[in-house]
């Protein structure tokens, strides 16, 4: 185990299994969906974690930003702190607000595009058949509101993306309409999967939704999925009939 990945596993204090060097993403993903099964009868929720140093170095600054010890009882007092300031944040007063701003920045240009012909996503993306990562973290999350995640593993607040409290506000927003769940988080990435409800499937539907996971994830839109754009109804046109949802942020 690497010393980044010790840091990850401490600042969580919970349950975990650790994949190292595995070859095998199908592996991977059905422990996953094993421990979601579990996690139902038991009240937690499997997160898949891809160790690094930048995701490592994200949790040691979240205690020297705090002006905390880094042990136990101040990462607790960390993830408390995120989920108050989650229920301040009107999330679709935060959404709207960064859809008008990407929308101004972009005056002039056509950022909607055209719908466009896709297969839909029913995978991780971040872990394919012939996995490469070496150190995944499969930790056992105690809650089962999975939609605190982000509390348990604070990346962003970088560029444009969201705070820790914003992306709980969302992924709660999310999953009480979608059924939307994180089932993965690197230091640039979340991967979530909707359980218990259909994808979207009608032009309309997915465009709002684009447009939801746009103002979420500029870079999303801008130049995600190996493009250099593919505006809002290509995103739409992705999230027809798709049951995973990938965020990336540059």
């Amino acid at each position: 185990m690497t010393q980044d990945c010790q840091t990850i596993i401490d600042f969580l204090g919970c349950d975990y299994e650790l994949f190292e060097n595995e070859p095998d993403g199908a592996k991977i993903c059905i422990r996953h969906e094993e421990l979601w099964e579990q996690g139902l009868r038991e009240g937690f929720t499997p997160l898949l974690i891809l160790v690094s140093d930048v995701l490592a170095e994200a949790m040691e600054l979240s205690f020297e930003d705090a002006d905390l010890e880094a042990d136990a009882e101040n990462a607790a007092a960390l993830r408390e702190d995120i989920l108050q300031k989650a229920e301040a944040v009107d999330t679709d007063a935060f959404l709207s607000a960064r859809l008008l701003e990407y929308t101004e920045m972009h005056e002039g240009d056509d950022i909607t595009g055209e719908f466009e012909d896709q297969e839909p996503v029913n995978f991780l993306l971040s872990i394919n058949a012939k996995n490469d990562i070496p150190e995944i973290i499969l930790a056992k999350i105690p809650t089962a509101n999975p939609w605190e995640l982000p509390a348990w593993i604070p990346m962003g607040g970088f560029n444009d993306c969201p705070s820790p409290a914003e992306q709980v506000a969302v992924f709660r927003s999310w999953h009480e309409r979608c059924g939307a769940v994180p089932d993965l988080v690197s230091y640039d990435v979340w991967e979530m999967e909707l359980r218990g409800k259909e994808p979207v499937t009608d032009n309309a539907g997915a465009e709002a939704l684009a447009k939801e996971q746009f103002a979420f994830c500029y870079d999303l839109v801008m130049q995600a999925f190996g493009q250099a754009f593919c505006g809002i109804r290509g995103l739409a046109s992705r999230l027809k009939g798709s049951s995973t949802w990938y965020f990336w942020w540059d």
